[in-house]
């Protein structure tokens, strides 16, 4: 298990309004590898029904082959990930196909040349590692939680030039009795493997959180862990992003700010960009993961 100077626990995104306190046994795991940890403040489950599909797709902006693996590690087979068309290459296939069909060869006149990408100032390895239950429920997990952090990096991508690279897809079989247990079990499976982050997702009955991470104070000698609950893939993305802030070293904003962020409970699942200095913060932390 990984050393860090300083960690803080953060219970993200809370299913209740009045969250239950965790147990005995929980309190004593957040001693995590004998560093100093704290619960954050939770956050009632959106007011709104998540949706299952985005309202916009998310973009992709490099092609990529991840594996899917069991719950062992052992590879089971491959998954492409398709780079998206940018508006630029949109246009110029369109003008292209009407520039063919005017010289009569045919409606198919192929797509653009899919070489391009949008630069990324870093690129961060991820790994996607997804329960029992979200697996039961979403038929379609690795493509579902490909959109959700896709999603939740065009925000990174858009602001800050972080890619979010994900490189495997994992089953995972969740153990614990609330979220912070379910946090430290997905660790315990999935830690010290090489990927920059550990993005678990769950619909775990135990885990009384909409989301939660690790919070850090410096580079951490392993991967980043989050886990997030299914509440659609709207707001998982929201709480996954909010999850992948804490993971670069962010709090939060204080209720009733009246702040615009999504380090903001009052905005978590309304925004998907930071206020000022959390923006300063995650450029002052970017050299933490990847490359």
């Amino acid at each position: 298990m990984k050393k860090k100077k300083f960690i803080t626990l953060s219970l993200a995104l809370s299913l209740a309004v009045f969250p239950s306190l965790p147990s005995a046994s929980s309190q004593d795991a957040f001693d995590h590898q004998k560093d100093s940890a704290h619960i954050g403040h939770a956050l009632p489950k959106s007011k709104h029904q998540g949706k299952q599909e985005f309202d916009s797709p998310s973009f992709v902006e490099q092609s990529s082959v991840a594996e899917v693996l069991d719950e062992k590690g052992k590879k089971k087979k491959d998954k492409k990930i398709k780079k998206s068309k940018d508006k630029k290459e949109k246009k110029s296939d369109k003008e292209s196909s009407e520039l063919f069909g005017l010289f009569g060869n045919g409606g198919d006149s192929g797509s653009g040349s899919g070489d391009t990408s949008t630069s990324a100032d870093r690129t961060v390895t991820v790994l996607v590692a997804v329960d029992e239950e979200y697996r039961a429920a979403n038929p379609d997990w690795q493509t579902l939680t490909q959109n959700i952090v896709e999603k939740a990096d065009d925000a990174f991508m858009r602001d800050h030039g972080i890619d979010f690279k994900i490189q495997a897809f994992a089953e995972w079989s969740s153990q614990g009795n609330d979220a912070v247990e379910i946090l430290q079990d997905l660790e315990r499976d999935w830690n010290g493997r090489g990927y920059d982050f550990v993005a678990g997702f769950t619909k775990d009955a135990n885990f009384n959180s909409g989301g939660i991470a690790y919070v850090y104070s410096s580079d951490p000698s392993g991967s980043a862990i989050s886990v997030n609950l299914d509440q659609g893939a709207q707001n998982t993305s929201y709480a996954a992003q909010h999850e992948f802030s804490h993971n670069y070293g962010l709090g939060h904003d204080p209720q009733g700010s009246g702040i615009k962020c999504i380090m903001n409970y009052d905005y978590s699942y309304q925004v998907d960009y930071w206020h000022q200095e959390h923006d300063d913060e995650i450029q002052a932390h970017k050299t933490w993961y990847g490359n």
